[in-house]
């Protein structure tokens, strides 16, 4: 079985977060043994970020913003659950229409041998990056006091 980055690799589909990935220098935590989930924007869902000098210089935030530590299956998602990303801030997790934050979970659980990939149709923005998205998904993002 391939690992997270391999799996990516040969998916046509997430080619521009695959190449964000290795940006963000983040492949080699993908292809170690530990576990992680990974929310992959397609292709299409890179697209809705005009700003590619953004997704430039702030690649390492947003690429760690879609990983979470441990194997979880979409079946596992608990209807708004926080939980924390490699990036340090939290995802809400929505079972009810199956989505991660806003975005929605196009292709689930795909397995690998160091975690899952669920292919999802927005790009995640962490709060802190000065980026205006077309969706309101950044909203989710539980506000730190």
């Amino acid at each position: 079985m391939k690992d997270i980055l391999e799996t990516l690799k040969a998916n046509r589909d997430c080619s521009k977060f695959y190449a964000l990935i290795h940006k963000a220098e983040v492949q080699k935590k993908l292809t170690g043994a530990k576990k992680f989930t990974v929310f992959v924007p397609n292709n299409k869902a890179c697209d809705c970020v005009d700003d590619k000098k953004m997704l430039q210089k702030h690649s390492k935030e947003i690429v760690t913003y879609h990983i979470l530590p441990g194997k979880i299956k979409a079946i596992d998602l608990v209807p708004y659950k926080l939980r924390k990303t490699l990036h340090g801030k939290e995802v809400c997790l929505e079972a009810v229409t199956v989505q991660v934050n806003a975005a929605i979970i196009l292709k689930k659980d795909i397995e690998c041998s160091n975690g899952y990939i669920h292919i999802i149709d927005q790009i995640l923005v962490p709060r802190r990056v000065n980026c205006v998205p077309r969706t309101n998904y950044y909203n989710y993002e539980k506000r730190v006091s």
